[in-house]
């Protein structure tokens, strides 16, 4: 796997930039956010930005001005050293498509960077849980929502559960049947409701289309 457009790595950490290098396709490297205005002007959109940039005193990289010219135009993979769900969701928030370590496996941030470039997003479990949890809190909570309709109510309450990302153990106990029988309800819930996955339900559930 490799990342299928030109990429520009910005950090100013030069033993992280050269781990960067190992991505392959020569990336080209920048020092500072600058470099967006130059890499969008030549056409490019992948982007692989250590959010550790920001020096001490500094507001976060997100709320400068070069990221907010240019964020809606890229495809940016915001990466910490010490990530937490905060700092996630606050670069999502200004238009990053993904989130995750720094050091991740490098197998891993080419397979990030090829989500992103196809227009999907990268975030970890807890953040995509608490993603999807904000998403539903948005919603509207008059009458029964089309993905429901076909449902037993039992099933709507394992489907909703799971839809905000969930584990079987944690749908278990919080309804109070076995793992087994929350296995038999998602199967026929992704029966009924025609999705493969629980990320595909997640979607349904909360009219992401």
């Amino acid at each position: 796997m490799s990342s299928p457009q030109p990429l520009l790595i910005l950090t100013d950490d030069d033993l992280l930039a050269e781990r960067w290098q190992g991505l392959g396709q020569s990336p080209v490297r920048a020092r500072n956010l600058e470099g967006l205005d130059t890499w969008r002007a030549a056409g490019h959109r992948l982007v692989l930005v250590d959010l550790g940039n920001a020096k001490a005193g500094q507001p976060p990289l997100w709320t400068q001005p070069s990221w907010q010219r240019n964020a809606a135009g890229l495809a940016i993979l915001a990466t910490s050293s010490t990530p937490n769900d905060d700092e996630g969701l606050a670069a999502l928030n200004a238009g990053a498509s993904g989130y995750c370590h720094s050091h991740a496996p490098l197998e891993t941030l080419l397979q990030a960077l090829d989500v992103i470039a196809s227009g999907e997003l990268w975030v970890g479990r807890a953040l995509l849980s608490r993603l999807l949890r904000l998403v539903d809190s948005r919603l509207p909570r008059s009458g029964l929502a089309d993905w429901a309709t076909p449902l037993t109510e039992r099933e709507r309450e394992v489907a909703h559960l799971a839809a905000l990302g969930e584990s079987n153990l944690a749908i278990a106990g919080a309804l109070g049947i076995t793992e087994r029988t929350v296995k038999a309800h998602l199967k026929a819930v992704f029966e009924k409701l025609q999705v493969a996955d629980r990320l595909q339900l997640a979607l349904r559930v909360h009219g992401v289309r």
